[in-house]
């Protein structure tokens, strides 16, 4: 008789609205359909911001009984997100969303699992699509869809759970549900985010036209394919310090770290992610 492997999604956790919402319901539908469910914040090292999304995070994954993996990048790497930023000359922004997405991959392929799990709205996933067309980058686009597929060994699959929810109703959801989250806004948000623009543009379409974002998002999902194959077929290769899904020989954590350090530290936090991964399983 042949054994099935329990399903293992990991969602991150910022301790904002959404991504709190997300580990709320993902938590009651794993006891409902059987999948494990694992929690994972990153602490970026912004001080009291920080501080504050960590003691919510921990708040959260108890009330509702996840283990939760906190990896704190300034133990990891030697450097906080913004002095990584500020030595790269990079946007703090930009630089963060590398850091994060490289780190959750990670966790992700250490433990092994399934899918990873995102806190991306309605509203989120409309601005960011919007974004990506009028910038024209098609291979951006071809990502916004509910779930991405994974690349064995590489990159774990993603998934929005929330991809139909809007930002107010996830909001609502938190509030009514008393779930502890962070009120305030990362302290290196952009003050005028093109995001931002086109939310309330869509808002106020929305307002005209009811249902329009609805629509704009199932048509999205709908076409995702058609994009993909405007963008392209991309081939992925592996980071020949890390061994994770890289475009180039080296991936762009490592290639960043290597420019700062002088050593590629890839390596490095797989081996300490490791290490947690396993006071989790």
């Amino acid at each position: 008789m042949h054994c099935i492997r329990t399903k293992v999604i990991v969602a991150a956790v910022s301790g904002g609205k959404d991504s709190s919402t997300m580990l709320a319901i993902l938590s009651k539908l794993s006891r409902q359909y059987g999948f494990r469910l694992i929690g994972v914040h990153i602490v970026l090292g912004l001080r009291e911001y920080s501080e504050q999304s960590l003691q919510k995070v921990q708040q959260l994954c108890k009330e509702y009984k996840t283990p939760c993996i906190v990896v704190e990048l300034r133990k990891l790497i030697g450097f906080t997100v913004y002095e990584l930023a500020r030595r790269a000359r990079r946007p703090v922004c930009s630089v963060c969303g590398l850091v994060k997405r490289y780190i959750l991959n990670a966790v992700a392929v250490e433990i092994g699992a399934d899918y990873v799990a995102l806190g991306h709205n309605a509203d989120d996933i409309i601005a960011y699509s919007l974004k990506s067309f009028i910038n024209q980058d098609l291979e951006q686009l071809a990502k916004f869809g509910p779930a991405t597929e994974t690349i064995k060994g590489l990159a774990v699959g993603r998934l929005r759970p929330l991809y139909e929810v809007y930002e107010k109703e996830s909001l609502l959801y938190a509030l009514v549900n008393k779930l502890p989250i962070v009120i305030d806004e990362c302290p290196f948000r952009p003050e005028q985010p093109i995001e931002e623009r086109i939310k309330e543009f869509m808002n106020k379409l929305e307002e005209e036209h009811p249902g329009i974002k609805l629509s704009f998002l199932r048509r999205l999902e709908k076409r995702i394919e058609t994009y993909q194959a405007l963008a392209g077929k991309r081939e992925y290769k592996k980071c020949r310090y890390c061994g994770l899904v890289s475009a180039r020989d080296i991936c762009s954590f490592c290639k960043l770290t290597k420019r700062i350090s002088g050593e590629p530290l890839g390596p490095r936090v797989r081996l300490e992610i490791r290490n947690l991964v396993k006071q989790i399983l």
